[in-house]
């Protein structure tokens, strides 16, 4: 927080106060000669250093070292130690801002649990522990007090001292309860001081009486205060706390009295107390800050996850490990039809094409099976209006907590146009562009699983080689176009007379090839003959009107399970040969 004091203003009015807490410590919290057992300077000296850039901190030890040394003078041990006990508070404060401000350079909101411990560390366990040896060396040499009875009490109080009323200081001085509060609503700020006031309230019958320990009394409010209003409702309740049962204590009220031991046991006691108050608060105020701030990331994830699938063209489907749907986005009606809320709760396999099935099922499964690796599928999906589209899904494991795997998350997207665009440069690749029959690769392909298919009721059927009688003279006598207009006529004849199944190609040039599955020898002649037939009775005519005459030659082959094509082709082709020696327009079997 920026001040307009000037460094050595700042300096002055740090060590006015250092000074009044020093004396009023020594002057009430110090028995049998001793150490205070309350020290609430050190807490002052170590938010101000930690709220302060370090090229002012030499500025603010210089002011407090004569502070504290007029208030140990006054109130406290005079001689060496008079000297020498103020000057180790002082470097206590520096050694502890120091070193928690080097783990955390921007300490001071407590706002995660590394920060509240490493702070519970230094500033409560290790810098007074190590301060309270040198310290009690001088209390015990100056005043014949045992040494570890000094050191446990400057220990405890100087503990005491930082965790307690370090926080709440350091919060007040970087600014942070003074925005807290700005930036808060009227309702939380009541809410604020409503439960602060509880705090106050319970700590009063708590240290107020003297006839029953209702130390667990408060309790329940700094809890409720910690959860509603977080790290400024914890430490302003410890903060609270502290100071009424410190005051009661004081002045013979409390829990306490009901001790028989001296005031210094009793304050020891109490201490303890707020020290376990303190280390139950501390952490679980900076834990709930820690969630808030993931619950808050969390929800900007969320809003932004949802923005995206608003947005987004491509379908996200969550579902579980029986494939019930979970979530659906909303852009899974533009691909399936279905609304989102008519996907959830409804069997993700219901919406498949059965043929596609067993493919997703077992897409799914190697998905589930390697949660790590993510499996891509195509398929149909149903779509309301009774059409299939196409999709391509890459489906993905999720896993939980505990590494079990829970289900998987899709993104479909729609390919039916990427598809199409396939299948059509497929049947293209595979197609005679002139006449449309199948071409040669798709005819090889074809021939070849046939042979190695198993045979209808015994017979696996012929092949019929068709070529056209004297094609080239009708290419020279009446062009080219002509000669493709006759081979596109027998290509229309051959389909109208062949069964639907059997495949038509065009092997290259004038010759053609039928592919008659099932047929013997003999129905595949009666088939040819009649194609044969109605091709020479086809009347074509010339540019001029004249009819060009048209024949064809056939050779027919049985085809057998295990024969090679290449053997199945050359007998067809010896069969057509010889049916052209023959006087052609005839067909001839192998």
């Amino acid at each position: 927080m920026q001040s307009n004091v000037s460094p050595w203003g700042e300096a002055a009015a740090t060590a006015v106060a250092y000074f009044a807490c020093a004396s009023a410590a020594l002057a009430l919290t110090r028995f049998d000669g001793g150490v205070a057992v309350v020290w609430l300077a050190g807490a002052v000296l170590f938010a101000k250093l930690c709220a302060t850039p370090r090229r002012r901190w030499s500025v603010l030890l210089v002011a407090c070292i004569p502070a504290g040394v007029a208030a140990s003078l006054l109130f406290g041990i005079r001689g060496i130690a008079g000297l020498a006990l103020p000057t180790i508070c002082i470097v206590e404060a520096y050694v502890a801002a120091s070193l928690v401000k080097r783990a955390f350079p921007r300490f001071g909101g407590l706002k995660s649990v590394p920060e509240a411990t490493i702070f519970l560390l230094i500033a409560g366990v290790a810098v007074p522990v190590s301060s309270g040896l040198l310290a009690a060396e001088f209390v015990h040499h100056a005043r014949g007090i045992s040494y570890w009875s000094a050191w446990r009490d400057w220990y405890a109080g100087h503990a005491l001292g930082f965790i307690a009323f370090g926080p709440p200081l350091l919060l007040c001085l970087r600014g942070e309860a003074r925005r807290w509060a700005e930036s808060a609503s009227h309702r939380r700020r009541m809410q604020a001081v409503g439960l602060l006031g509880l705090v106050f309230l319970a700590s009063l019958v708590t240290f107020g009486q003297n006839e029953i320990p209702l130390v667990i009394v408060p309790f329940l409010p700094m809890i409720v205060a910690t959860f509603r209003l977080g790290r400024f409702g914890a430490v302003f309740s410890i903060a609270i706390l502290v100071i009424v049962g410190l005051s009661c204590s004081l002045l013979g009220h409390g829990p306490t009295t009901l001790l028989q031991a001296s005031m210094a046991v009793k304050l020891q006691v109490l201490q303890i107390y707020f020290a376990t108050i303190v280390l139950i608060l501390l952490p679980l105020a900076a834990e709930l800050k820690s969630r808030r701030r993931m619950i808050d990331r969390l929800h900007a994830a969320e809003a932004l996850h949802r923005l995206v699938l608003d947005r987004m063209s491509d379908v996200v489907l969550r579902a579980n490990v029986d494939g019930t749907v979970r979530y659906a986005s909303p852009s899974a009606q533009q691909v399936t039809g279905y609304p989102p809320e008519e996907l959830t709760g409804r069997a993700l396999f219901n919406l498949i094409a059965p043929d596609d099935l067993p493919a997703v099922v077992e897409a799914r499964r190697k998905a589930l099976a390697e949660p790590d690796a993510a499996t891509i599928v195509e398929y149909r999906v149903n779509h309301k209006n009774g059409t299939s589209v196409w999709v391509e899904s890459h489906f993905r494991a999720m896993v939980d907590v505990d590494g079990r795997v829970t289900g998987t998350v899709s993104i479909i997207r729609e390919v039916t146009q990427r598809r199409q665009m396939v299948e059509d440069l497929t049947r293209q690749a595979m197609t005679d562009p002139l006449t449309g029959a199948s071409n040669r690769r798709a005819f090889d392909g074809a021939l070849s699983a046939l042979l190695l298919s198993d045979p209808l009721e015994g017979v696996l059927g012929c092949l019929a080689v068709f070529d056209l009688d004297h094609f080239k003279r009708i290419n020279d006598l009446h062009g080219h176009a002509m000669g493709d207009a006759v081979l596109v006529r027998f290509v229309e004849l051959l389909r109208a007379a062949v069964r639907e199944g059997d495949l038509v190609a065009r092997l290259g040039g004038e010759e053609f090839a039928v592919l008659l599955t099932g047929l013997t020898t003999e129905q595949a002649r009666v088939v040819c003959e009649r194609i044969r037939i109605r091709f020479e009775g086809t009347v074509i005519r010339d540019a001029v009107g004249g009819i060009i005459p048209v024949t064809v030659s056939v050779g027919i082959s049985a085809m057998l399970p295990g024969q090679q094509a290449i053997d199945v082709l050359g007998a067809a082709d010896g069969a057509m040969y010889r049916a052209k020696q023959e006087g052609r327009n005839r067909s001839a079997a192998a």
